[in-house]
């Protein structure tokens, strides 16, 4: 009620300046929407500045948005440049349902659910070589990346024709949300944190090595796995996720791969280096060699 009362009294006089902070934090469902209808309807004619951290509040009433991290604002603009530009793709939402006209299908409900969703699957991989990011019995979720927009009309244009053949009810096309963009300028920030503090964690292979590598580092090579097979070494791409303070952690790593061979590490600070002993062995931490996202994947993409 005093949120409410508070939003109310900014009104009062019909000032050209609004500054919300927080305006429906810890509203009811009805109530919040109540205050999004007062704040859309008195915008006109007036600059209203809020802050939030409902990444749906933004989306709903913003025409602009700026996103801040680590004390920084890191960008700016409407809703559906900032998806374009800073979130992983598309989202297909793909749901299954009975499509053959009441006919009594040739299977078992299990048998055709399961052969419906394989059949799908395989269709995404071979137009677009992606699997689904999630999957239950009624739908399937992919995320498309933006570089296969050109392909996206013939390959929808397709999918909606066999829609009868693989059981499919409904086809839903959108924007990556605004809660991922969010979270990708996060990590982003993250990541240049702590690399201006030179901040390490451990990252644990499946071969039982353990190198120690910079807080984001995406793409890692393993030391002394040169051979004359992989003169470059081997590589593993490190998957990351946010804890519940924020901050980034290893949720896992890609299987093994070779370093191509026109790819170079990055360059390391010197305290970051393998140390040796006056011997020449290796004492102390194992550190990995960290290369270049974009090259990585320019290189893979021939």
């Amino acid at each position: 009620m005093r949120r409410r009362l508070s939003v109310a009294i900014s009104l009062l006089g019909d000032p050209k300046l609004v500054i919300l902070d927080e305006p429906t934090t810890g509203m009811d469902p009805i109530s919040r929407r109540h205050v999004w209808d007062i704040i859309q309807n008195t915008k006109k004619g007036r600059a209203i500045i809020l802050t939030t951290h409902s990444m749906e509040e933004a989306d709903i009433l913003s025409d602009r948005i700026g996103i801040m991290a680590k004390g920084r604002l890191r960008c700016i603009g409407n809703s559906i440049r900032l998806k374009s530009k800073f979130g992983t793709g598309f989202i297909a939402n793909v749901r299954f349902g009975n499509t053959n006209g009441g006919q009594t299908p040739s299977r078992t409900p299990e048998d055709t659910s399961s052969g419906h969703h394989e059949d799908v699957k395989k269709f995404f991989k071979y137009h677009l070589d992606i699997t689904p990011t999630d999957e239950t019995k009624s739908f399937l979720t992919f995320v498309i990346p933006h570089d296969k927009e050109s392909v996206l009309k013939d390959f929808f244009a397709e999918l909606q024709a066999r829609q009868g053949e693989f059981n499919v009810s409904d086809i839903q096309l959108g924007l990556a949300t605004l809660e991922e963009v969010f979270l990708n300028i996060a990590k982003q920030a993250e990541l240049e944190n702590a690399a201006a503090e030179g901040k390490m964690v451990t990252l644990d292979l499946t071969s039982g090595k353990s190198v120690q590598i910079p807080v984001g580092a995406r793409f890692v090579g393993v030391p002394e796995t040169n051979s004359s097979e992989n003169p470059g070494g081997i590589m593993v791409e490190v998957y990351w996720e946010q804890d519940d303070s924020g901050s980034l952690c290893i949720s896992g790593h890609s299987n093994e791969m070779p370093v191509p061979s026109d790819v170079q590490p990055l360059p390391c600070a010197p305290q970051l280096l393998a140390r040796t002993n006056m011997l020449g062995q290796r004492r102390g931490p194992v550190y990995g060699m960290v290369y270049d996202s974009n090259q990585i994947l320019a290189a893979q993409s021939y």
